[in-house]
């Protein structure tokens, strides 16, 4: 029997999506004779409340109004306010689930979001209980207790600290957690060779020898990347800077709009792009935030790493590992990010330095063991 697998994602960053379709295209290419992914958006089309609410609203959030965003993290790590938030998001999400598990026959269910782990439970109880579920926990180091709220399914973490988390503080059978590397693209397998990394900025047009300092943020750009480029417009450095907004249109609009008005040749500025990896490992020097799939892409290709701001909560346990494990630095003020950034791409021995603590830190990527436990889990 060809197994049918369900990948559940929603668009809230890049840190559930990424990993949702890295699996789905794992699946396809490495098991396609035996498995078939199908990725779902936990939201139907019919659930445009919830559409906005949830994925519209990280985005303005996160960027525009943090403490907001921290407040509703904070008041729904408790049980009475994760009952009421999936009675909300049920309401027409169970159905929906339930007839995509019908009529796709889906054999294992993936969950990729802590907010559906709720109802994808009870839309496979309704249809057939023996139907895995099995959660996929994106948050490597801190964790929200939703994750954790439902008992009936297997878990993955990326993190011993989560593992502990998940059976002494949640009571989640010890058994049924599994802990493995975290997961990335392909393209994030290694570095690039010098002789990759030499083609990859030709690519991009990019002069050998070219000093690069790249901006990036995720999906949804990095916040106040505005007014770091803004500094970096006043010092004149030589470095090339690139700006990565993605999908973050006033971003990218205000971005292009100081580059242009300073007639800046050494600023390019890009929206939601394809070519991320090579952009990794071309750069010398990478500032970005806290989210979980950008932190241990950039840490996987060895680079130095200057945050410039995380989400409190989800985000504090990525920005610890790097910043205590010497290979990032956390500073808030754009002045001092640059004075930062400037001693790394002026100073040899200090960005060999971070490098190597970079690279010490062994990240492997754990996309094939995670899709090899997918597939051979049993169902039925």
């Amino acid at each position: 029997m060809k197994q049918k697998i369900a990948f559940l994602y929603l668009n809230t960053g890049g840190g559930h999506v990424a990993p949702a379709r890295a699996l789905a295209q794992g699946i396809e290419s490495s098991y396609s004779d035996t498995a078939e992914p199908l990725l779902v958006n936990g939201f139907s089309d019919k659930m445009p409340l919830c559409r906005r609410f949830f994925e519209n609203g990280y985005q303005v959030s996160s960027n525009y109004f943090e403490a907001g965003y921290v407040l509703f993290y904070r008041l729904t790590e408790y049980p009475a306010a994760i009952r009421f938030g999936n009675y909300f998001v049920s309401i027409h999400g169970v159905r929906n689930l339930m007839r995509i598990l019908r009529e796709n026959g889906i054999t294992k269910v993936v969950c990729m979001h802590e907010i559906l782990i709720i109802m994808a439970r009870e839309a496979i109880d309704r249809v057939n209980p023996s139907i895995p579920l099995i959660t996929m926990v994106t948050d490597p180091f801190t964790a929200h207790a939703l994750w954790f709220y439902v008992k009936n399914n297997d878990l993955v973490v990326f993190s011993d600290k989560l593992r502990k988390e998940a059976v002494e503080r949640y009571g989640h059978d010890p058994e049924r957690v599994h802990c493995f590397p975290f997961i990335l693209s392909k393209a994030f397998d290694r570095p690039y060779t010098e002789d990759e990394v030499a083609e990859a900025k030709k690519r991009l047009n990019i002069p050998p020898g070219q000093k690069v300092l790249l901006i990036a943020g995720g999906g949804e750009g990095l916040k106040s990347a505005d007014r770091i480029v803004a500094a970096f417009l006043r010092r004149k450095r030589p470095e090339l800077l690139i700006v990565v907004c993605g999908r973050n249109k006033l971003l990218r609009l205000q971005v292009s709009t100081m580059v242009e008005m300073k007639k800046a040749k050494n600023v390019r500025v890009y929206g939601f792009i394809p070519f991320m990896p090579d952009l990794l490992n071309c750069a010398d020097c990478v500032i970005t935030k806290g989210g979980a799939s950008t932190v241990m892409e950039v840490l996987s290709v060895g680079k130095p790493v200057i945050f410039s701001t995380f989400i409190r909560g989800q985000e504090l346990g990525n920005v610890l590992y790097a910043v205590h494990n010497g290979a990032g630095a956390y500073i808030r003020k754009p002045g001092q990010i640059l004075d930062h950034a400037a001693n790394i791409l002026d100073d040899p021995a200090l960005a060999r330095q971070m490098q190597a603590n970079a690279r010490q830190l062994g990240i492997k990527n754990g996309l094939y063991d995670v899709l090899s436990f997918i597939h051979s889990f049993k169902f039925g």
